[in-house]
């Protein structure tokens, strides 16, 4: 896509949301322009097609203020180790705090602040860039060795796949193991219906109040809408439907939600189809309530829905409302999930052989019979019912 170059400060580009999202960045991201690469975000710029740039990373890409250029998206991994010039005089933990999240690229100079955190912090110190490795251009992230040239560092070496010793296993990292496409897909959903410039809106699309999330109980559906919304930046407010038993409780606790919760945010909504679907009560007010909901979620900007119902529900005319357009479903737990989550599960009872009692082998023929109740506890006394 074609950009003209106008000025902007460093380090990180601006663009119009619109484009970047035509681009395949939503919420902005790597890009490639001229000789070099750079963060691009969304922002206020003075045309639809102007790409404002730093005069520092207007000199990385031998570009100048008025150029006409082309700008690609651009998929970067972490660099394992980044060489920078000789004589910078920066300690190389400053200069990773300093480049934390920043895009370099062979023969790029970046400006480091001279004094990290300290009161002269306006003062920068010019560094360039010698080497990215291994695709001569990434991000900078934790893993990142950097280190001047000819200085001695240790040798990279492979991390073995998986949770390092000793750390547990979550709950929500359990339900999320293998949701990598799900969760993606539901980010975009998310960062599209919050954005700040209506983006459906703008490309001419019909308004969109959510979209529906579909899977068993237990299958992760909050956490997932909770993994996502962090990544697009949004808050969520979950709406229990816990002591909604009939329409005028259900319109009081969707009002509120709709009206005091801030933007941007996401309300979620479980299990609705135990008061929205074909088997539930009142299902014609029901229904009115729902298209009024959808209806208000749509018309507050940066504010959307996600609709959690259990797999196989029938919600009837729900889910035939064009406010409701994309529909996510999650596939109940696989084995290595549920490896995860026994992992995650805390052990609450632990049995030793002081606190259980074996009952005597079962006589040939007849079903075996456990026992793991403790011992300390008296058994019970069988109740006697008198025949009359």
């Amino acid at each position: 896509m074609r950009f003209v170059i106008r000025p902007g400060s460093d380090p990180t580009a601006r663009a119009d949301a619109t484009l970047l999202l035509a681009l395949g960045l939503p919420g902005g991201g790597a890009i490639r322009v001229g000789d070099t690469h750079c963060l691009v975000a969304p922002g206020n710029v003075g045309t639809a097609n102007s790409l404002e740039m730093g005069p520092r990373t207007l000199g990385n890409a031998g570009l100048a203020v008025g150029d006409t250029f082309d700008v690609t998206r651009a998929i970067l991994p972490q660099a394992r180790r980044v060489v920078v010039a000789d004589g910078a005089d920066l300690d190389a933990r400053h200069l990773t705090r300093a480049l934390q999240g920043h895009v370099v690229s062979n023969g790029d100079v970046v400006d480091i602040p001279a004094s990290y955190g300290a009161a002269d912090g306006g003062t920068t110190a010019a560094v360039r860039i010698l080497e990215v490795t291994p695709a001569g251009a990434g991000f900078v992230g934790d893993r990142t060795v950097i280190h001047e040239r000819g200085a001695r560092s240790k040798p990279i070496e492979p991390q073995p796949e998986g949770r390092p010793s000793g750390e547990t296993v979550t709950t929500a990292d359990a339900l999320l193991a293998g949701l990598d496409t799900e969760l993606e897909t539901m980010t975009g959903w998310l960062k599209l219906l919050t954005s700040e410039g209506d983006l459906p809106g703008s490309w001419g699309l019909p308004a969109a109040a959510g979209v529906l999330l579909q899977g068993p109980a237990g299958c992760g559906k909050s956490e997932l809408v909770a993994a996502a919304a962090q990544r697009a930046g949004v808050r969520v407010h979950e709406v229990s439907l816990d002591i909604v038993f009939k329409p005028e409780r259900l319109l009081t606790v969707l009002e509120k939600a709709v009206k005091d919760s801030p933007t941007p945010v996401v309300l979620f909504v479980d299990r609705i189809d135990a008061v929205a679907g074909t088997d539930g009560m009142f299902q014609n007010q029901v229904a009115a309530i729902m298209r009024w909901f959808l209806e208000a979620v749509a018309d507050r900007d940066r504010m959307a829905t996600v609709l959690g119902v259990s797999s196989g529900a029938d919600l009837g005319s729900l889910t035939q409302n064009p406010l409701l357009p994309r529909t996510l479903v999650i596939p109940p737990p696989d084995v290595q999930r549920r490896r995860l989550l026994f992992e995650a599960a805390p052990l609450r009872y632990r049995l030793t052989t002081s606190t259980t009692r074996t009952l005597p082998p079962a006589r040939p023929g007849s079903p075996g019979r456990t026992s793991c109740r403790p011992s300390s506890r008296p058994p019970p006394s069988p109740q006697r019912t008198a025949v009359r």
